[in-house]
Formats: C-alpha cells, sequence, structure tokens
C-alpha cells in the first residue's frame, strides 16, 4: 500500500488532532526524499522547520520557518549579488541594483519554489490550508528563503549558491540577463510615459479579497487594465507592462 502524500495526512491531522498524526506529518518521508533528490545534508527535522508556517506553529506548537526566511533573504541577497558582480564586472550600482531586484522579489523566487514543489511540502494551519495558503507566492517564495538557510547553515555558502543558481537557471533561464529590466522597470517607465502624453501619472487602485488584491491601473482617469494579484506591489508592476505592451504612450 502507498503511503499517503503530505497534505492527505495533513487533512487527517486536522479533523484527529492527535499526536501521532502530527508526529507522522513532522516525519513524513516526502522530506527525506527532498534531501536526497538534492543530494541535500541537512537534518531532516531542520528541513522540516524550513517548511514550517506560523499558522501551523501557533496550532501545534512546533517551531516555525521565520527566522529561516528572514536569514535567508539575507544569503538568497549575497549569493544574487555575486553572481551580478562576476557577470557584469564594469556595469553601474544603479543597473545591478535593479536587476537583483527583479531576481530576489516574490515573484521570481515564487517560480523557483514551484519548479521545486516546495508548495507540496509545506505545513500550514487548518484554516489557511482552505484558504490554499501554501500555494501563494510570497509563502512559497518565504519556505524557498527559509530552505537556504538551512542549507547555508549545514553545508556553508557554496553549496547553498550552487543550489539556487542552479534551480534559478531551471525555474527561469533569463533571470540574469539585463534586458529584464525593461519588464521589470514598468511603472517608472509607464509614468514617464503618460507624463509625457497626458502631463498626468498613472494611477493604482486596489480591493481586498478572499484569494488576493484586485488591481487596477488607471490613466488619464481611465481604468485601462486590472487583475487579480497575490500583492499590491505584483499587480501595479504587472498591469504597467501591460498596459505599455498594449496601448501607445
Amino acid at each position: 500500500m502507498s503511503r499517503p502524500r503530505l497534505h492527505d495526512l495533513l487533512l487527517q491531522l486536522f479533523s484527529e488532532r492527535n499526536s501521532q498524526t502530527l508526529k507522522a506529518c513532522l516525519e513524513h518521508p516526502d522530506y527525506q526524499a527532498f534531501i536526497s533528490l538534492h543530494s541535500l545534508s541537512v537534518p531532516v527535522h531542520e528541513l522540516v522547520l524550513a517548511f514550517t508556517h506560523t499558522s501551523f506553529s501557533h496550532e501545534y506548537v512546533v517551531p516555525h520557518q521565520e527566522l529561516s526566511e528572514f536569514f535567508g533573504d539575507a544569503v538568497v541577497q549575497l549569493i544574487v549579488t555575486t553572481k551580478l558582480m562576476n557577470l557584469y564586472p564594469h556595469e553601474n550600482e544603479g543597473k545591478l541594483s535593479k536587476l537583483r531586484s527583479s531576481i530576489v522579489n516574490e515573484k521570481t523566487l515564487a517560480k523557483v519554489a514551484s519548479h521545486l514543489k516546495l508548495q507540496e511540502l509545506i505545513l500550514v494551519g487548518r484554516g489557511e490550508f482552505k484558504k490554499e495558503l501554501h500555494l501563494q507566492e510570497t509563502v512559497i517564495s518565504d519556505t524557498l528563503e527559509a530552505l537556504v538557510a538551512k542549507i547555508y547553515i549545514h553545508q556553508g555558502m557554496e553549496v547553498a549558491s550552487d543550489r539556487l543558481l542552479t534551480w534559478l537557471s531551471q525555474a527561469v533561464p533569463e533571470a540574469f540577463e539585463m534586458n529584464n529590466l525593461d519588464s521589470y522597470d514598468a511603472k517608472s517607465k509607464l509614468q514617464e510615459a503618460t507624463l509625457a502624453k497626458y502631463k498626468t501619472l498613472p494611477r493604482y487602485s486596489a480591493d481586498t479579497l478572499t484569494e488576493g488584491f484586485l488591481v487596477k491601473l488607471w490613466v488619464n482617469d481611465d481604468m485601462v487594465a486590472e487583475g487579480v494579484f497575490t500583492s499590491k506591489k505584483i499587480g501595479e508592476r504587472e498591469l504597467a507592462r501591460k498596459a505599455l505592451e498594449n496601448k501607445e504612450f
């Protein structure tokens, strides 16, 4: 008989709330399988911590990923900065800073996390699971950072850098290309374009929904684009990019 998947077991835990099922979740074989697949030397209980959201921690009184995510954010920044310095030793600081921001932002890191299927290993609380919090970009990108922190702590910078850069190249092959700034800097470009044409700035509005934010873009008092996004910041950038692609500014 095949073993239950982690999230099937999690649903069982929500209904039973017993220590045996909790233990089975925290020691699920999928965690060891992840370690083996990626040739990691991180203790299983430390890996599980990286996948434990605060909502699960509050419900079941176990350690959570928050400090690891905080540490991992700095490690990811350093890895990406080092890579950029090696790729573009003569480029100016402003462009490198913008390119780094386009790589270490929530959306790009979430693509890497999804490529690794981290969402299948994240432990969240009962209510958050119903809301599919473990699928949201902000949660899976934070989990990636927590994971990188654990790799750095147990295997050092060289291994952490190798794994992250390998995963980036697989999930977002164009991540380090300088022409990515064209799309990432869309808000600034749209602002310049609307100022030149209408002598006014673009305006964004956002309404909170259960699944995220309904973001709208207004240009010269006309609503030109809208969409639902996991964060206001991502929504504004994506709508600006679409507006530049579809409108003559």
